[in-house]
């Protein structure tokens, strides 16, 4: 995995990279809905809502990577922390191998969450600046009451080493560290308990071109070695691409296309999906010139007041009147294994 002198990141496929695709179900996500309160007057009577996301539904086995893309504030970190409970969902199931995270109880739910773990957008804010990278790394395995002290110290050098940092830099605190360093250590928080899941909640945007190419390294393989199933959360569609087996597109609160990822990006059937690939930075001009540039029109709705209908519909030129009157289901339109919220879902450039 490489930068190009445009600046695009470059790494190789995802594809033949440890467990992938076909494995046992680990996480489902039906229906989910995050609805946050908007209250007004002296009574803070509630008015209205946020709708950050409003009837999610996907799946992620063993192994597998399941990017999920779209604009900033389509509701993609909301689902991530709706997933992780440091928000609380309006509705909807989380399963994790069969059991409702959203149900269990309190000592369900602990030892659920060490099977399901998160790495933060922001590397430097993540993490505690008045504890050392021995305490941040080995804090979960003594609040579990996994390890004493002797083993905690040996099972954070394990994890440093695992993902490319010195056992030396324990004693460190994080202000010590360079931005792609400190990443690493949250990677290597996020793997004390030995998790089933990641969710990776942007883990490359903060980051320069060429450091965020040696994390997704760094993530590839230690899902070849571990067997660990991602949902890499990112708007960086070019990332998303090689790193992931399919790809969920998100709109204002839903998802609007999935698939696998060559699909999703050979063939996209959803205007929006088609108007995010148009806009992908390529380095070659011939291709540049080849391609026609999709302009959407207007503003991203607020979520507070969807349109009704498709969602989409506003900044759409496909839409008619039908679209304004009825939800578009996720199913498959174009007999391609791609389901799309689109009542006139087809493959780019199929006429």
């Amino acid at each position: 995995m490489t930068a190009s002198p445009a600046g695009e990141l470059a790494v190789e496929p995802a594809g033949g990279q440890g467990v992938r695709l076909g494995g046992e179900e680990v996480l489902r996500v039906e229906d989910l809905a995050v609805h946050f309160p908007i209250r007004s007057g002296l009574r803070r009577r509630q008015v209205g809502a946020v709708r950050a996301v409003d009837g999610v539904s996907f799946s992620l086995a063993a192994g597998e990577t399941l990017g999920l893309v779209g604009e900033s504030g389509c509701g993609k970190s909301t689902t991530a922390l709706a997933i992780m409970g440091l928000v609380r969902a309006s509705a909807g199931r989380i399963l994790f191998r069969g059991e409702d995270i959203l149900s269990c109880t309190r000592a369900q739910l602990r030892q659920i969450r060490r099977q399901v773990q998160i790495v933060f957008q922001d590397p430097q804010g993540s993490l505690n600046p008045r504890m050392t990278v021995e305490r941040i790394v080995g804090e979960a395995l003594e609040i579990h009451g996994l390890a004493d002290r002797r083993a905690i110290r040996a099972r954070v050098a394990e994890l440093l080493g695992l993902v490319g940092l010195a056992p030396e830099h324990a004693n460190r605190y994080p202000h010590q560290f360079s931005g792609g360093q400190l990443q690493r250590i949250g990677i290597a928080r996020a793997l004390a308990l030995d998790p089933h899941v990641l969710v990776l909640d942007e883990p490359v945007s903060a980051l320069d071109v060429s450091i965020q190419a040696q994390i997704v390294t760094l993530l590839q393989r230690l899902q070849e070695e571990l067997g660990l199933a991602y949902l890499f959360i990112s708007h960086d569609l070019s990332v998303v691409r090689h790193i992931s087996d399919r790809v969920a597109v998100m709109y204002l609160g839903r998802i609007v296309e999935i698939g696998a990822a060559s699909g999703v990006y050979g063939t996209p059937t959803h205007p929006y999906t088609q108007s995010l690939l148009s806009a992908v930075p390529v380095p070659d001009p011939a291709a540049v010139q080849r391609r026609t540039r999709i302009l959407l029109q207007g503003d991203i709705p607020s979520p507070s007041a969807p349109p009704s209908g498709c969602r989409f519909r506003t900044r759409c030129w496909k839409a008619e009147d039908r679209c304004a009157e009825e939800v578009p289901d996720l199913v498959d339109r174009c007999a391609c294994d791609q389901p799309s919220a689109c009542h006139f879902a087809e493959v780019a450039g199929a006429r």
